[in-house]
C-alpha cells in the first residue's frame, strides 16, 4: 500500500473569489489586432462505445490494476472497481483507468465543458477522485506492475512522476447503484482541452483514492448493455470572439503584474499596488468578470501594499509571491514579505479560489544555511548584504536600485518552485533559487530550499516566469533590474541545473512599460504576456495616479514553437 495521499482537501476557507463569464478561442494568426469573431453554434459530443458519436465508435478504453495481484489484466472485465482496501483489511487498492478518443472534436475547438458519465453497480460512500495519466498504456496488458508488457510503471499503481497527475478533475461519490454524472472543474476542461488539441497527450485518467475501504464498482466498456458503458460528454465549439494573437486592452487596473490561467479562455490578474486579484476574459477589452480584495485573508489592510509579483500554478492550487523588497525609499514593510496560495475549486464560470495559506517568512529563511539541501554560501551571503532585515530604512537598497526584489515563481518539472530574481544578479547571471516544499511553508512551517542556480539573460535580471506543458519548459522574462526602458526579451529553459536558457524573441514594450507577466495558454503553442503600465502615461500623468476608470493594462499573445 502505497504512503501519499494523491489528492487533497482544501485548508480552511480565509477568502473566496467567484470567477465567471464565458470566455474566447484562440485563432492561429499572429501579431494581428484583435477581433470579434462571429460565435459558432456550440455542439456536444458523447463518446461511448457502441452508441455515440455513432454506433460503430469504440474508442473506448478501461481497465482495473490491483495491488492484491500486481501481474494480473482486467482490460476484458466487464465491470471494474476501485477501493483502497480490498480484500477488506489489507489495504491494497484497485484503480480503474479509462481512456476516450476524442478525434472527432476539430483540433482547433474551444473545450466548454465536459462530463464523465459511469453506471455504479455496487456503491461506494466515498468520494473517488479522477487524475491525469501522463503515460500511455495498453488495455489488454496494463497491469499494477506494469503500463504495458515492455513498459513499467515509474511506481506501482501508476503513482509515479511520469504517471499521473496530482490535480483532481472531478469526483465520482455513490450512495447508491445507478447512473452518475461528474462535471470535470477547471482542471479538467484543460486537460480535455488538451486530447483535442495535442491527441498525442490522451492517456486518458485514472479513478482512485488510497483511503477509502467502500468498494466502487462501475460498468466497464465490455458491458452487455451499451448505455451502461463509460461515457465522456464534450460540449465545444470552434469560432469564439477571440482571442487572435495580438494585443488586448483591459480596463480597470494598470498592472499586470502577475498572472495565471484559469482555463483556456480566463486569466487571473495580481496587481503589485493592491492588494486585488482580478479575473478577465482572455481576449476581451472588458471589465474583470470578478474582482476581489485578499487584504483581510492575508491580514492586511487597504492602506497596507504587499506588491504582488508573480504567480505559479501547480494543480489546482496557486501560489503567489511578492517583491520580498523594500519599497522605494528603502523601507522596511511587512506586508511586501508575504508568499501566499489560493486554491481553486468548481468550473468556470462557477469556480472558486480559496486563500489557503499564507507566510511571511520566505526571504528570513532563504538566509539561512539551514534551510539548505545545497547551502550555496555566496548567494546567501549576496541576498543577506542586499536585504539586512535587521535595519529599518536602507535607501540604497531600495529594490530597482541595490535592494533584494523577486520578480519570478514557476513550477518546476522535478517538483517544488522556483523563484526569480530580478535584482541582485551575481555578475552578468540572473539568480534561480528553487523551493522545495511550498505546501509545508504556507502551512507554517520553515521553508526548505534547494539549490541556487545561476541563468545567462543577456546581462539582465528576471522579471517574470511560468511552466509550460505544452513546450515542456520554463518561460523566462528578462529585463533590466532597473528603471531603464529595456531591453526585455522571453526565453525557454527546461529547468535542469547547468542547462542554458534559449532566447525566444526579443520583446518591444508600450511606452513606460515592461512585460512582467508570462502565461501559457493551456492546450495551445500560444503564449500571453502581461504588461505593468503603472508608469505608462494618461493625460499627462502615470496611469496608476489616475482615476479607476481610467486605468489599464495590455496584453500580447504570441506563438511560441
Amino acid at each position: 500500500m502505497r504512503g501519499s495521499k494523491r489528492f487533497g482537501k482544501c485548508a480552511a476557507v480565509t477568502a473566496f473569489l467567484f470567477v465567471g463569464g464565458c470566455g474566447p478561442a484562440a485563432d492561429d494568426r499572429e501579431d494581428v489586432p484583435r477581433a470579434s469573431l462571429a460565435l459558432a453554434a456550440t455542439q456536444s459530443t458523447s463518446f461511448q462505445d457502441g452508441v455515440s458519436p455513432s454506433t460503430g465508435y469504440a474508442g473506448t478504453r478501461d481497465a482495473m490494476i490491483e495491488e492484491e495481484d500486481s501481474n494480473a489484466n482486467h482490460g476484458t472485465d466487464s465491470s471494474l472497481s476501485a477501493s483502497g482496501d480490498t480484500p477488506a483489511g489489507s489495504g491494497n487498492e484497485n484503480e480503474i483507468l479509462f481512456q476516450w478518443d476524442v478525434s472527432a472534436i476539430p483540433a482547433n475547438a474551444t473545450v466548454r465543458s465536459a462530463s464523465i458519465v459511469l453506471t455504479v453497480s455496487d456503491k461506494a460512500d466515498q468520494a473517488y477522485g479522477f487524475l491525469e495519466l501522463t503515460r500511455a498504456w495498453t488495455e489488454r496488458q496494463v497491469t499494477w506492475e506494469q503500463a504495458d508488457s515492455s513498459h513499467d510503471w515509474t511506481s506501482k499503481g501508476a503513482d509515479g512522476t511520469g504517471d499521473r497527475n496530482t490535480a483532481l478533475l472531478g469526483s465520482i461519490r455513490a450512495a447508491s447503484t445507478g447512473t452518475y454524472t461528474v462535471p470535470l472543474n477547471a482542471q479538467g476542461l484543460a486537460v480535455v482541452q488538451k486530447w483535442v488539441s495535442m491527441p498525442s497527450s490522451n492517456h486518458g485518467v485514472v479513478l482512485s483514492d488510497k483511503d477509502h475501504d467502500n468498494r466502487l464498482e462501475v460498468r466497464s466498456r465490455e458491458y452487455s448493455t451499451r448505455s451502461s458503458r463509460p461515457k465522456l460528454m464534450v460540449t465545444w465549439d470552434v469560432d469564439g470572439p477571440g482571442p487572435v494573437p495580438g494585443s488586448t486592452t483591459y480596463p480597470g487596473t494598470c498592472d499586470g503584474s502577475g498572472g495565471v490561467a484559469l482555463d483556456g479562455t480566463h486569466f487571473l490578474n495580481f496587481n503589485d499596488e493592491s492588494q486585488t486579484a482580478r479575473v478577465y476574459s482572455r481576449g476581451q477589452a472588458v471589465a474583470p468578470v470578478q474582482t476581489r480584495d485578499l487584504n483581510s485573508a492575508l491580514g492586511l489592510s487597504s492602506l497596507d501594499e504587499a506588491d504582488f509579483e508573480d504567480a505559479a500554478r501547480v494543480g489546482n492550487r496557486i501560489f503567489v509571491t511578492t517583491s520580498q523588497a523594500r519599497n522605494k525609499n528603502g523601507v522596511l514593510q511587512a506586508s511586501r514579505y508575504k508568499f501566499f496560495a489560493l486554491d481553486v475549486s468548481g468550473t468556470v464560470p462557477q469556480a472558486s479560489l480559496q486563500v489557503a495559506g499564507v507566510s511571511s517568512n520566505l526571504l528570513k529563511d532563504m538566509l539561512d544555511a539551514r534551510n539548505w539541501n545545497q547551502p550555496d554560501a555566496a548567494v546567501i551571503s549576496l541576498l543577506a548584504s542586499r536585504s539586512r532585515l535587521a535595519e529599518s530604512t536602507v535607501p540604497e537598497l531600495a529594490p530597482k536600485e541595490q535592494g533584494t526584489n523577486i520578480e519570478g515563481l514557476a513550477a518546476l518539472p522535478s517538483g517544488g518552485l522556483a523563484i526569480g530574481f530580478r535584482n541582485p544578479q551575481e555578475g552578468t547571471s540572473a539568480l534561480v533559487v528553487t523551493l522545495t516544499n511550498p505546501d509545508a511553508v504556507i502551512a507554517g512551517s520553515p521553508a526548505r530550499f534547494g539549490q541556487a542556480l545561476r541563468l545567462e539573460l543577456g546581462g539582465q535580471g528576471l522579471r517574470g516566469m511560468a511552466w509550460s506543458d505544452a513546450h515542456q519548459a520554463v518561460l523566462l522574462l528578462s529585463g533590466p533590474h532597473d528603471e531603464s526602458s529595456g531591453p526585455f526579451a522571453l526565453w525557454k529553459w527546461s529547468g535542469a541545473p547547468g542547462v542554458a536558457p534559449v532566447k525566444v524573441r526579443d520583446l518591444s514594450a508600450p511606452t513606460d512599460s515592461a512585460p512582467e507577466a508570462v502565461i501559457p495558454i493551456p492546450g495551445t503553442q500560444d503564449v500571453q504576456i502581461l504588461f505593468d503600465m503603472g508608469a505608462h502615461l494618461i493625460g499627462g500623468g502615470e496611469c496608476k495616479a489616475a482615476s479607476a476608470s481610467s486605468q489599464s493594462f495590455t496584453d500580447l499573445i504570441v506563438r511560441v514553437e
